[in-house]
C-alpha cells in the first residue's frame, strides 16, 4: 500500500482554506501555517495541525516539522513578500514539490527562479472560467487543465437525438473525449456502447477550440 502524502499549506485565506478542507476530506496528512489566528482557528475544527506562525520565520517552519512534507503550498496570493521570502525558505528546507500561488503575472517567473515547481493563478483561471461559461449557456463548469487542454462540463439540450459514443466519435471527429456522464443524480464513466441522452450533463477533455466545436455539433444541431 502507498503512504499517505503529507502536506503543508502556508496561507489559510479563502483559498488556503478551500485547499486544506479538500485534502482533510482526501484522508491526507495537512500542517496549516497562518501567522493570522483567526484563519487558524476557522480550521482549528477539522484538523488538530494547524498553526499560528510567521512562515518568513525559518526556524518556526522546522520546529513544525514543514522540511518533511511531500509538498507545500504556499497560497497568500496577494502578499507578495510572504510569497517570496516563504518559497526562498522552503526551497532551503529541501521541500521538493513546491506549488506557489501568485496573482500577479509579473512575479510567476519570479517564483519559479526561486524554486517553485508549479505556479497558479486562481484569478485568472476563475476569470476564464467565467467567460467561457458566460459565452456558452449549456457549459456548467470550465476547468483550465493547462495551456492547451480544459475540463468542460456541457448540458446535453432536450433536443439532442440520442447516439452511442461510438457512433459520434468524439475524439476522432472533434479531438475531445467524454470522460464522464452525470444523468439522474448519478455519474458513471462511460464506454463506447454507452449512449448521450437529452438532459444529460457530460464532461468533456480537450482544447477550447475542439470543445467548443464538438458542444457546436450536440447543441447547435439537434435543437428541437
Amino acid at each position: 500500500m502507498a503512504s499517505k502524502k503529507t502536506f503543508a499549506v502556508i496561507g489559510l485565506g479563502q483559498f488556503g482554506s478551500a485547499v486544506v478542507e479538500e485534502l482533510v476530506d482526501l484522508g491526507m496528512d495537512v500542517i496549516a501555517i497562518d501567522i493570522d489566528e483567526e484563519n487558524v482557528k476557522k480550521l482549528s475544527g477539522i484538523l488538530e495541525t494547524c498553526f499560528v506562525a510567521d512562515s518568513t520565520d525559518e526556524k518556526a517552519l522546522k520546529e513544525l516539522g514543514v522540511q518533511n512534507v511531500d509538498a507545500a503550498i504556499v497560497a497568500f496570493g496577494s502578499n507578495t513578500e510572504a510569497t517570496v521570502l516563504t518559497t526562498v525558505i522552503l526551497r532551503e528546507l529541501g521541500v521538493k514539490q513546491l506549488i506557489v500561488r501568485v496573482d500577479d503575472d509579473y512575479y510567476m517567473s519570479i517564483v519559479k527562479r526561486l524554486g517553485a515547481t508549479e505556479v497558479i493563478t486562481p484569478q485568472k483561471a476563475a476569470g476564464r472560467a467565467l467567460a467561457n461559461r458566460l459565452g456558452s449557456d449549456d457549459y456548467k463548469d470550465f476547468y483550465k487543465l493547462d495551456t492547451r487542454y480544459s475540463v468542460v462540463s456541457i448540458v446535453v439540450n432536450p433536443g439532442f437525438v440520442p447516439q452511442t459514443l461510438e457512433k459520434l466519435n468524439s475524439r476522432g471527429a472533434f479531438g475531445v473525449n467524454v470522460v464522464l456522464i452525470l444523468r439522474n443524480g448519478k455519474s458513471f464513466v462511460p464506454g463506447g456502447n454507452d449512449s448521450i441522452l437529452p438532459d444529460d450533463t457530460i464532461y468533456v477533455v480537450g482544447t477550447t477550440k475542439d470543445i467548443r466545436n464538438f458542444r457546436s455539433n450536440i447543441n447547435g444541431k439537434h435543437k428541437k
